[in-house]
């Protein structure tokens, strides 16, 4: 079974929105076991955001998270041509860790092109995460405009 982690920017009410739609989807996904999200599931001790403590427990949380997971999911709609570059990060760690990386892009906008080589399989659709077998992620890479 699936343990997704959960790659997205969390920054602002649309992102946020986008990020719990995606949530909802995975939840009803009978593939997926556990969900990472590192919106929900760091600072678990409390820490000051932003402090130098809360950042290496953060960045120590992410990183874990991403060691158990067995497929990431990343959010790529972002602004222009600029990917955040946390969700940019988590992917890179993950591709070069050989862990499946699922990409759902809503908006019609052009893809980095080093985000695109990276994408095992592709989505467009919200609907389609609530069924895609996230134990098997089949190989269906991004085909589009790149920068």
């Amino acid at each position: 079974m699936a343990e997704v982690y959960l790659a997205a920017p969390f920054f602002d009410s649309a992102q946020i929105e986008r990020l719990d739609q995606v949530l909802t989807a995975l939840h009803a996904n009978e593939s997926v076991t556990a969900i990472f999200s590192p919106r929900d599931d760091t600072n678990k001790a409390g820490l000051t955001p932003n402090s130098s403590g809360w950042q290496r427990q953060v960045f120590g949380e992410d990183i874990q998270g991403l060691h158990r997971s067995t497929v990431l999911v990343a959010i790529l709609d972002y602004v222009g041509e600029n990917p955040d570059p946390g969700t940019a990060f988590e992917i890179g760690y993950a591709y070069a860790h050989h862990i499946p990386i699922v990409a759902l892009q809503l908006g019609k906008m052009k893809m980095n092109l080093m985000l695109a080589g990276s994408i095992t399989c592709f989505v467009n659709d919200l609907t389609e995460l609530k069924s895609l077998d996230l134990d098997h992620v089949l190989v269906r890479p991004y085909v589009g405009p790149v920068f």
